[in-house]
């Protein structure tokens, strides 16, 4: 059964730089940029203010190298805490930076999370993993060049003892426990990582191909997934860019390079069998048919609410979202650099003078049934997607349900 997306909101050059990452949480949608700056568009006044997005943005100056990685936790904690918003970013230097985001000031208080040791590692890679179990904490978790995997327990707060009464009392303080590392075998560059609460499962992924599948609560490894390539191209890139656990935590996909083009593959989690692959027809040359996901590297993958469907994205200008139990493809929104509603804001070019009329997508991300308002968008599901052309690009799903 095929899907159509229709196009609700735009921002052409929403940053100053390249857009390499972005994140939906309820309130917002956050994009981080090569310029430094992370920001936040409000979710709810998308489609009544198109021609204000940027002026209504809210930006914050984070790292004059610039970010490559963003994610955010958006919890309401226990013990009269409340409501609890954290954005994590990757900076080119190797920093993390971690800012609590007050909704009722728009302002951003800066966290000291991670010890001095650690915080002299070069990372790349991070992820929240939110809990639905109150006796399960929170995690986050990175990765570094080294191919070495981080994990951090969260905690809001500080739990005392009450003399007296023998009760105890709990104090707000927003910090981190360091539950351990998982070492590399190899220095090799960690380029994704994602984790399951629900499976307590943690996948790494790397730039020669492998997947390492790990145990969350010992940070023991289970298993490993080599990467597939074009068979007898010895120069062939088999980069894995993106591992994603479906909602479950039943199903991995892992989107690595074959050539110049992006593969998809699922597996599933109990045993790391594999289970296919998400393929498309390709033209030309000795490419084995059926192969591929995109005419180009896959970027990015996002899992709907249900773990029924899979949006991914790539270096040909596509999101395409595929029916995950059929492996068929059931939708392709095709990305031009004309769709931009702002006809000034609208980047045909790079720096370099290169076309970007159909732009790479970076990053896609699924918007949850309620997180937008207008007609359709309390009860459908959308996409969100950052391009090469320095854009950002909402979605929803026609008709109803």
């Amino acid at each position: 059964m095929s899907k159509v997306f229709i196009p609700i909101a735009n921002a052409g050059r929403a940053h100053e730089a390249d857009i390499y990452s972005t994140v939906v949480t309820n309130p917002y949608t956050i994009s981080c940029s090569g310029d430094g700056n992370i920001k936040l568009w409000s979710n709810k006044t998308l489609i009544q203010e198109q021609n204000r997005l940027k002026e209504l943005a809210i930006t914050k100056f984070v790292h004059q190298t610039g970010l490559h990685h963003v994610d955010a936790i958006y919890t309401v904690e226990p013990h009269d805490i409340g409501t609890v918003m954290i954005i994590s970013a990757v900076s080119f230097s190797g920093n993390i930076h971690f800012y609590q985001f007050m909704e009722d000031t728009s302002e951003f208080v800066e966290l000291d999370l991670i010890d001095s040791e650690l915080k002299k590692k070069s990372f790349w890679a991070c992820k929240w993993v939110k809990s639905s179990d109150q006796v399960v904490h929170h995690r986050f978790i990175a990765t570094d060049v080294k191919g070495n995997t981080y994990v951090w327990k969260f905690l809001s707060v500080d739990k005392i003892e009450e003399e007296s009464k023998g009760e105890p009392t709990f104090e707000k303080n927003l910090h981190f426990e360091f539950q351990g590392e998982i070492p590399s075998n190899n220095p090799v560059f960690a380029t994704c990582v994602d984790a399951s609460c629900n499976k307590g499962l943690v996948a790494t992924g790397f730039a020669n191909g492998a997947v390492i599948v790990s145990q969350l609560a010992t940070l023991r490894p289970l298993y490993t997934f080599e990467g597939v390539g074009i068979e007898g191209v010895d120069q062939n890139s088999n980069s894995v860019r993106s591992v994603k656990f479906s909602p479950g935590g039943n199903l991995l996909s892992v989107a690595n390079d074959s050539g110049s083009y992006g593969c998809v593959t699922l597996y599933e989690t109990e045993y790391g069998e594999r289970i296919g692959n998400l393929t498309v027809p390709t033209q030309g040359g000795s490419s084995n048919i059926g192969l591929f996901a995109h005419n180009g590297w896959v970027f990015s993958q996002a899992f709907n609410a249900s773990g029924e469907n899979l949006a991914t994205c790539g270096y040909d200008g596509k999101v395409r979202v595929w029916d995950v139990k059929t492996k068929d493809r059931v939708s392709t929104l095709n990305i031009s650099a004309t769709d931009i509603e702002i006809e000034a804001d609208i980047m045909l070019t790079d720096e370099n003078g290169d076309s970007l009329k159909t732009p790479p997508v970076f990053d896609v991300q699924y918007i949850n049934q309620g997180t937008l308002n207008g007609v359709g968008n309390e009860t459908n599901e959308g996409l969100c997607c950052v391009c090469m052309d320095r854009s950002i690009r909402w979605f929803r799903e026609a008709g109803g349900k």
